[in-house]
């Protein structure tokens, strides 16, 4: 029933579906950095969801752009990111103005207009059925038996959950999707960056004492990721999703880790990126947890999907 354009390049989609993060960027991120050592140009394409933030510079001609951009442009800066609600105009123009040889559609699952060669689904092992329900009831944008269409499902944060958890989420999604692959991942912590640019190793949160804040669609996998490196959240405050911070936003989040009188205060990458560091003078030095994805098993089936789109 609805018109579909299929352009001149691959197409792969990573897309979820439920609401909130399940790890769609990091994920980009990976696809990106494998494309580039395989010597395929790859171009981001983006909806632009919540794109409130001014941006200095950059490769599209939009003045405001969202947390992801940043993250990707600090990232990637070499991987074109168009933000534009009209997917298949940015990708004529990722082809036509940066030679792009595939295009990765962020957020493409429900984007049915652009037809793709390869849909991923990420799903979070932390809430991977959205508790069964559309929203506002629950949190699944469509029906759990839309996963059928997928090519490859992710299931990411397996590292966060028990065993038995994640056998249970896999046989479920089997009954669901039949012989669909599902990869395993973890968001791996990489290093610690200090307001100043410096890398410290992760394991300098061992034994510290901690104040957390940050505004992505799963705070609670900062909270426990923060734990399993050994240190001890002493207070957490959480944002919605895509939240653009206020100086007054900002000055709250340190007078309330004065009363905790914390060691450090940490926070994500894409919490860092709309964080001006001259909007505020912090009591406690202010460390990003980095982090990336990481695949602990499937890696040679996502692999394979991906090779076969070319070939």
């Amino acid at each position: 029933m609805l018109k579909t354009t299929h352009l001149p390049v691959p197409v792969i989609s990573v897309g979820n579906i439920t609401l909130g993060g399940t790890g769609k960027t990091p994920f980009i991120e990976y696809i990106a950095r494998y494309l580039d050592g395989k010597g395929e140009k790859s171009a981001i394409l983006s909806r632009g969801y919540a794109a409130a933030i001014r941006q200095k510079g950059g490769d599209t001609a939009q003045s405001t752009c969202n947390d992801e951009y940043l993250v990707f442009r600090e990232n990637i800066p070499h991987i074109p990111n168009l933000l534009n609600k009209d997917r298949v105009a940015a990708g004529l123009k990722a082809i036509r103005d940066f030679q792009a040889d595939c295009l990765l559609l962020d957020d493409g699952f429900q984007h049915l207009r652009l037809a793709r060669d390869l849909d991923i689904v990420i799903v979070d092992a932390l809430n991977p059925f959205g508790y069964d329900y559309l929203t506002p009831r629950g949190m699944l944008r469509e029906p759990l038996e839309a996963l059928k269409r997928a090519d490859l499902i992710v299931l990411t944060h397996v590292d966060q959950c028990s065993h038995g958890a994640i056998e249970h989420i896999i046989d479920r999604l089997s009954k669901i999707v039949g012989h669909i692959p599902v990869v395993k991942t973890v968001h791996m912590p990489v290093c610690l960056e200090t307001q100043q640019g410096s890398r410290l190793n992760v394991h300098e949160l061992e034994g510290k004492r901690v104040f957390a804040f940050c505004a992505i669609g799963n705070p609670l996998s900062l909270k426990k990721s923060i734990e399993n490196l050994g240190a001890k959240v002493l207070g957490f405050r959480t944002f919605p999703d895509h939240h653009a911070y206020s100086l007054n936003d900002l000055k709250r989040l340190d007078e309330e880790s004065q009363r905790l009188m914390p060691d450090a205060i940490i926070t994500t990458q894409k919490d860092k990126v709309k964080i001006n560091n001259d909007d505020v003078a912090w009591s406690f030095p202010l460390w990003t947890l980095k982090m990336e994805i990481r695949i602990l098993e499937g890696c040679g089936i996502l692999e394979s999907k991906i090779d076969a789109i070319f070939n």
